[in-house]
């Protein structure tokens, strides 16, 4: 009886694991707010240069968040393949 209470306590840690903490919409939708308000601080913040050059580098920041996620999501896609 033991061992069967070890396997299904077991599935359920591995089941755990694989779920969400959030939805990708949910998730997608907070980057992009982060993201832009990102751009918006760093050109606000930025107050030497031209505001060419400061629209530049809040861009360069704000898409340094969407590359980070979409790595971590190319990762996570490869090491987890849905079966």
């Amino acid at each position: 009886m033991s061992k069967k209470k070890n396997k299904s306590k077991k599935k359920e840690e591995e089941s755990t694991l694989k779920t969400t903490w959030i939805s990708m919409r949910s998730g997608l939708a907070i980057i992009t707010i982060v993201s832009i308000l990102l751009v918006i601080w760093t050109v606000w913040k930025a107050s030497t240069g031209p505001i060419g050059e400061r629209i530049l580098w809040g861009l360069a920041f704000g898409g340094s968040i969407w590359v980070i996620f979409l790595f971590a999501l190319f990762i996570n896609r490869l090491f987890r393949r849905r079966k």
